[in-house]
């Protein structure tokens, strides 16, 4: 399986190996992070792709980020595997 560079549920780096989230058999996870896919299941189950643009956006905030790059951020959101 391909492993990905980011998240493919909030779309944050997955540089270093904690980062990533883990499958039931505990193995890491290739294509989520710790925050979005815990032991084989997302975090947040019922969360729409909207509501995961806004949640996203509001911790870039909350980190610092300006509003404008915030969105720049998850304006291709929508792309990634979770939501397709």
């Amino acid at each position: 399986m391909r492993e990905y560079q980011k998240c493919q549920s909030c779309a944050m780096p997955l540089k270093k190996m904690e980062d990533r989230g883990m499958e039931k058999n505990l193995d890491k996870s290739p294509m989520y992070c710790k925050h979005c896919y815990q032991v084989g299941e997302f975090t947040q189950k019922d969360i729409s792709v909207d509501e995961m643009k806004q949640f996203v956006k509001d911790k870039c905030i909350e980190m610092g980020f300006p509003k404008f790059l915030a969105g720049m951020f998850v304006k291709r959101l929508h792309k990634l595997e979770r939501w397709k």
